[in-house]
């Protein structure tokens, strides 16, 4: 009989696998579509998979649910791609291992958790990584500070805030319902923005249009709604910071992909991902002696 642990565990590692494909399926995407349409088109196709479990919410409820639906998969959906035209995939994705860092720091801001100072010591590591990566983002080897990579950063940071939303205000409700109602949300906005650039032009003027079609309706259905619902279950059987250390395997996914798509992954941009590793998994280490303020 498999435990509990192990199945988290296990659960975790097909998450990490799930989205640090998201990356390489975002840069297939901007082949022939815009970073606004591959945004757009991302939560068209998760919106439309997750329609049938749309079920209906308490009103007390619905301001938790806005947080979670535009920071928790709005705006990161748009930020990625526009930062992903500036940085290599592979450093967006090692950027996104912060989001552990944002859920304590949120935590400790918001929450009333209480951390020690060893868990500040890791705090501290993951934001000297991550500005490893924003100062040496364009070519890893030389220094050249990087707006987009700062960019980047503001996705784990919002990933951070609706992750401990979710788990205090929003454990109660089905995870697949959440995910739904989520995308339900995002649905009206996605469409207008997609129809209101030229996705119809490109459709039927590149010939390639509709294999990046392909790659992001892949990214949507199974890299967005799929593992969503297996993120919002897995944050209500552990712990946010559980949950969201998924980024601390990601980047193994990440750069194997990177590595096979040829991309310039630099001494600089590993050494970054080591420090937010290392920073991730000190907080990690002590979470049990995270203990609420009285």
């Amino acid at each position: 009989m498999i435990s509990q642990a192990t199945k988290n565990l296990l659960t975790l590692i097909f998450l990490a696998l799930i989205w640090g494909s998201s990356y390489i399926l975002m840069e297939r995407g901007l082949v022939s579509f815009s970073a606004i349409q591959v945004a757009a088109l991302r939560i068209i196709f998760s919106a439309l998979v997750l329609l049938p479990f749309v079920r209906k919410v308490k009103k007390e409820d619905i301001p938790y649910i806005l947080i979670i639906a535009f920071l928790g998969s709005g705006l990161p959906t748009f930020i990625y791609p526009y930062a992903i035209q500036h940085i290599e995939g592979s450093v967006a994705g090692i950027i996104n291992s912060l989001t552990p860092v944002f859920t304590v720091l949120f935590g400790v801001l918001l929450f009333k958790t209480k951390i020690k100072l060893f868990q500040g010591f890791g705090l501290l590591l993951s934001f000297s990584g991550a500005l490893l990566l924003i100062l040496y983002g364009s070519s890893g080897e030389s220094l050249s500070f990087n707006k987009f990579a700062l960019i980047a950063v503001l996705a784990p940071m919002f990933y951070g805030l609706s992750t401990n939303v979710l788990k205090s205000k929003l454990s109660h409700i089905n995870s697949v319902s959440l995910t739904a109602s989520t995308f339900f949300i995002l649905l009206p906005f996605a469409l207008a923005v997609l129809f209101n650039s030229n996705f119809l032009e490109v459709m039927h003027t590149k010939p390639e249009a509709y294999l990046s079609l392909g790659f992001v309706s892949i990214l949507g259905i199974v890299g967005t709604a799929f593992a969503l619902v297996i993120f919002n279950f897995l944050i209500k059987k552990t712990s946010a910071i559980y949950a969201s250390s998924v980024t601390f395997l990601m980047p193994i996914v990440v750069l194997f992909w990177g590595f096979f798509d040829k991309e310039n992954i630099g001494f600089f941009h590993i050494s970054g991902l080591v420090l937010i590793l290392l920073g991730v998994y000190i907080l990690n280490y002590v979470k049990k002696d995270i203990k609420p303020k009285k």
